[in-house]
């Protein structure tokens, strides 16, 4: 593999704008030996070694600044490392000292209750006769307690029960959460080690590739001089923090367990692997699909009656499969959201604030919805010939909804537990959602719960069909009659609640980050949003219901208007939060990415541009249903068309997956947040009041700090003076810094900058006034 491969499947994304600029340096080489060739006669080295030196001096100041940023910013994540090792190793200290003094109150606690001491030897008569007599009376005593007190006794002993199980609860929970941010910490130092290796790699190899193409010794010269003394090569400090962090672990939270705590503490690979056994089984599931959907569709098109000449269930198995269907699709979808970030060094993974070590890859998605979607056909295939032959054809929509909640509820260690228990863990914060604190999965999550609103409608019709409707055999008799909430207004005033949970789920959410965060922008604004949502749904409830009362001239109907009217305000609502806030275009320091923002990380703006054509489209493709309206011949196709619609709302949120997504993770990456942020206890800073008078007096001070991106400001302070950085090494050395930090956006390609080094390189005036030979 290439090293510029290797480079960038190794990168830590966040960081990304930090590592060496290989590619650029390289192409700068290549442009040079490019523009050499006109001008210099190959067996001519005098000429050919003046062009390269003048190069070489451009080349070399560049290498220079890079070196520079790399140092910077590998002093300043070393110096929050050393903090945040300080803070946890101080509790883990402290929470060592406390489960020791519960352990010893314990077993003395116990060897008390075992061997009580023995105060009746070498007494004399005397004394036996006393001792006799005080048991007597304690006799009596006790007597006396157990009539009296007794209630009062019992209620004491369990409230210290009570309190001792409660202590333990939360001291359980403590060392976990201990345990956790340990691992967490070890992740940033192992990403650090790494960053360091790939690195003084990369200068390694550039500089050997110079000293290739140039025919020249200067790049081993300059790296031996500026490269191998570099400190962010010869610091060892990461490595003995990650001795002392595994030293630490296993002493005092695995009670000096290595092999437990390392597996604990293992980082998976940077380049994450594929397992081949779970890509034979999605090739086996694929292959299926394409047998049994043409299955499907023959059968679907030459069965129309069942053996007892009556039309098959056709409108009762839209209503029974097409929410699991939808379930099943997205399921899939997400799966290629999965590689689609992956593939583009979007870290989900950090932005979900999932385990790096146990985590489904996206062809795990994918063989959970293909074998989902095999489940599925294999359900609607016997659906059908049951119904042919008037065999319980409806027991086959409620045993697959049946399999899919064994499949998820599943207790034991099997079928990707710890995935599965996430999401039911994560769900329930989404369905509880102001009693919890908010993060990112939990309003992702009830974010896709939006698009599934289908779903909800369908759970009025399905326990109300199972419960009055279907008759096991035969298959088309009917209830005598149907529930209160299954017919007439009170069946509509049902689906309408069911249809408002999921934007009540956000709207709740917003309301508690706005409780946790006091910013009124932009969570109650968000929250409108997702109000806006139930206006819409109440309004289309009521047009439904009086719709009957205007069968001869709908247009009469006022409750018509109402909704048209709530429907435009909240899909215009919607879209602009959707391409501003969720996704971050039209940002006005957008440069060349017009209409965009001024960083995009997938590789053709045209994506971009199309995403916010389907996006206008799908938001308002509901006035469909307006034209429908007006139509009663299309009424009979509604339920259709619902479905359609259904489908285009879970395709548009696959698509709004990859730009929220990537919008976030580009927030991280202007804080250079690599791994989660878990605090066990709070990090003392120590303030230096002088800097902070320094940073008050400038235009982009202290009340403007958060509006401007870390990496920005830190680039704005090398511009103005030389930084002193002090690196606590194997050596403790300070190195001065002299060079400012070079741009870190996505936006400004070097090309140009090459481009017009090469071109005044290759002027005769950049040197001196006499005509040079060499670019004659």
């Amino acid at each position: 593999m290439k090293f510029a491969e290797h480079l960038s499947a190794h990168v830590t994304p966040e960081w990304n704008s930090q590592y060496i600029r290989y590619d650029e340096m390289k192409e700068l080489l290549a442009q040079a030996v490019a523009k050499a060739q006109p001008f210099v006669d190959e067996t001519d080295n005098v000429l050919r070694e003046q062009f390269f030196l003048r190069v070489d001096e451009h080349f070399f100041q560049y290498c220079e600044k890079e070196a520079s940023k790399i140092n910077t910013f590998f002093a300043e994540k070393l110096a929050e490392a050393i903090r945040r090792w300080e803070t946890l190793k101080n509790e883990a200290i402290l929470e060592e000292q406390t489960r020791r003094r519960t352990s010893n109150r314990v077993n003395v606690t116990s060897d008390t209750n075992q061997h009580p001491v023995d105060t009746t030897t070498d007494l004399t008569t005397d004394g036996v006769q006393a001792s006799a007599v005080n048991r007597r009376r304690s006799a009596h005593n006790e007597e006396h307690d157990v009539r009296v007190p007794l209630t009062r006794v019992l209620q004491e002993r369990l409230l210290e029960r009570t309190r001792e199980k409660q202590s333990q609860r939360v001291q359980y929970r403590k060392r976990n959460d201990l345990k956790l941010a340990f691992s967490e910490f070890y992740l940033m130092l192992v990403l650090l080690q790494n960053y360091q290796t790939l690195n003084f790699t990369g200068f390694r190899k550039i500089l050997k590739k110079h000293d290739k193409l140039f025919q020249t010794t200067r790049g081993e010269e300059w790296r031996k001089l500026h490269i191998d003394s570099a400190p962010f090569h010869t610091s060892k400090r990461v490595d003995q923090l990650i001795n002392d962090v595994e030293t630490l672990y296993t002493d005092t939270l695995e009670s000096g367990d290595r092999a437990r705590a390392m597996k604990r503490l293992r980082v998976p690979p940077l380049e994450e692997k594929q397992s081949p056994a779970v890509t034979f089984r999605v090739g086996i599931f694929v292959g299926m699909l394409c047998l049994l959907l043409p299955a499907v569709i023959a059968l679907g098109a030459n069965l129309h009656d069942s053996q007892s000449t009556k039309p098959l269930a056709w409108r009762q198995a839209l209503f029974l499969y097409r929410s699991t269907f939808l379930i099943v699709l997205h399921i899939v979808l997400v799966g290629i959201n999965v590689y689609g970030w992956s593939s583009s060094g979007v870290n989900h993974v950090l932005i979900f604030e999932i385990d790096p070590r146990h985590h489904l890859t996206y062809q795990q998605f994918l063989e959970i919805g293909t074998f989902l979607f095999v489940l599925w056909f294999l359900s609607f295939t016997g659906f059908i010939l049951s119904s042919y032959y008037d065999f319980y054809p409806f027991v086959h929509p409620l045993s697959f909804v049946s399999l899919i909640l064994l499949f998820l509820l599943n207790p034991t260690g099997t079928l990707y537990h710890r995935a599965r228990f996430w999401f039911i863990k994560t769900l329930g914060r989404v369905i509880c959602a102001p009693f919890y604190r908010v993060g990112f999965a939990d309003f992702w999550l009830g974010d896709q719960l939006t698009s599934l609103e289908l779903i909800f409608f369908d759970m009025e019709y399905f326990f109300c069909f199972y419960t009055y409707d279907v008759s096991w055999w035969p298959i088309y008799s009917h209830s005598p009659g149907r529930g209160l909430l299954c017919q007439g207004w009170s069946q509509i005033a049902v689906q309408t609640i069911l249809m408002i949970l999921p934007s009540w789920f956000r709207f709740a959410q917003c309301l508690r980050r706005y409780r946790d965060t006091k910013q009124l922008f932009p969570h109650l604004v968000n929250a409108g949003k997702y109000a806006s949502g139930f206006l819409v749904i109440c309004t289309n409830s009521l047009r439904r219901v009086t719709a009957i009362n205007y069968l001869d001239d709908p247009t009469y109907n006022p409750f018509l208007y109402l909704w048209i009217g709530a429907s435009l305000v909240g899909s215009t609502y919607k879209l602009v939060w959707d391409l501003r806030m969720d996704w971050g275009f039209f940002d006005l320091n957008a440069g060349e990415n017009k209409f965009l923002r001024d960083q995009i990380v997938y590789p053709s703006k045209f994506y971009y541009y199309l995403a916010i054509l389907e996006n206008i489209v799908f938001r308002y493709i509901w006035i469909i249903n307006v034209f429908m309206h007006f139509r009663t011949r299309s009424a009979e196709y509604a339920d259709v068309i619902g479905f359609i619609f259904g489908l285009l709302e879970i395709f548009r949120r696959f698509i709004w997956n990859y730009f929220r997504l990537e919008n976030e993770h580009l927030n991280n990456c202007g804080e250079f947040r690599a791994v989660r942020d878990i605090s066990v206890a709070p990090i003392s800073t120590v303030f230096d009041h002088g800097t902070l008078e320094d940073m008050m007096d400038k235009p982009n001070g202290i009340r403007n700090r958060r509006n401007a991106k870390r990496h920005n400001l830190i680039r704005e302070e090398m511009k103005k003076s030389q930084s002193l950085i002090t690196h606590e090494g194997s050596d403790h050395e300070t190195v001065v810094i002299r060079t400012p930090l070079p741009s870190a956006t996505y936006s400004n390609p070097i090309t140009d900058e090459l481009n017009t080094t090469l071109t005044i390189i290759s002027s005769p005036s950049s040197h001196d006034q006499s005509p040079d030979p060499v670019l004659e």
